[in-house]
């Protein structure tokens, strides 16, 4: 299979299918990638897509793009790239869009991006010519052969598949509400969330997503994140430093609890949760800091 049709049959699934599951692959600060290849082939099966990260909590990693590359290449999984307009200008997004589309390279998850003062990179200056709105307005001109000062561009552009990310807790409803339609709205094909731990929050966050497709005429898809939590330390860094990510207190309780039986707990718990979050709802995206094995005892 080319992967042209890998990226048209992963967005066939996301649309139209119950279930798609995604993985993220957090690019390390490494040369090579090999090592990280940890995935079974039952894990592999289940997998949709790949999600590859873009320097989070601003520090350096492996280039996303050519990760993503990499990755589709080597297993014949479709790759979503995450781009982060903190080191970015249009001029440099486009181009990179322009080279990537011709790599079929074409699923593309916007972020605004980590400010530089949390990273190890803190010499680097910040570059957020615009939120992750404005890569989205940047996907849209690029898909009819246009770049951002409405100017042609010559040859055939291959579909963009533009995506966006929301906070799973969000703190003022309203303003949550008016960003997951607004990135809706300026064209992004599906909303990530950041890991989600409780099921009404889960239901609300559907019923947004259904409300706001119905108004605008849209058929954006919600993926809801999804970290299985196996230590008290995890669960504290999730919930306390990770913004819009937020751990009932039981579970925290039990972790803290649980001193060395910790990793067996957490996982009873994150598995249970999963187990009640597919009854209703199979769009998820799974993360583990690069323990695939993690994600592996969740599904398989």
């Amino acid at each position: 299979m080319t992967n042209t049709c890998l990226i048209e049959d992963f967005i066939n699934k996301l649309k139209n299918s119950q279930k798609c599951f995604t993985y993220e692959f957090s690019t390390p600060s490494s040369f090579s990638l090999e090592s990280f290849y940890d995935f079974s082939d039952s894990l592999l099966q289940q997998l949709d897509a790949f999600v590859c990260t873009d320097s989070p909590l601003a520090k350096l990693k492996h280039s996303a793009t050519l990760a993503s590359l990499k990755l589709q290449n080597t297993f014949k999984i479709p790759s979503i790239t995450t781009m982060s307009m903190r080191d970015r200008n249009t001029l440099s997004l486009q181009s990179e869009l322009i080279g990537m589309n011709s790599l079929d390279l074409r699923l593309v998850l916007a972020l605004t991006g980590d400010p530089l003062r949390l990273g190890n990179q803190t010499q680097a200056k910040g570059v957020f010519e615009g939120n992750s709105n404005l890569l989205l307005k940047i996907i849209k001109q690029l898909n009819q052969a246009k770049d951002i000062n409405n100017q042609n561009i010559s040859g055939k552009c291959k579909r963009i598949y533009p995506f966006s990310v929301l906070n799973a807790y969000p703190n003022k409803k309203e303003t949550s509400y008016k960003k997951m339609k607004e990135k809706i709205q300026n064209g992004a094909e599906a909303i990530f969330t950041q890991p989600i731990y409780d099921l009404q929050i889960a239901k609300e966050l559907i019923s947004w997503n259904k409300e706001i497709n119905q108004e605008c005429k849209t058929q954006s898809v919600l993926v809801l994140g999804f970290f299985p939590i196996t230590s008290y330390k995890t669960a504290l860094f999730l919930h306390n430093k990770l913004p819009g990510v937020y751990v009932p207190q039981d579970w925290l309780d039990a972790l803290e609890k649980a001193h060395n039986n910790e990793a067996a707990i957490g996982l009873a718990k994150s598995k249970n949760f999963f187990e009640k979050l597919r009854c209703f709802y199979q769009k998820i995206h799974f993360m583990s800091a690069n323990k695939p094995k993690l994600i592996e005892n969740i599904l398989c």
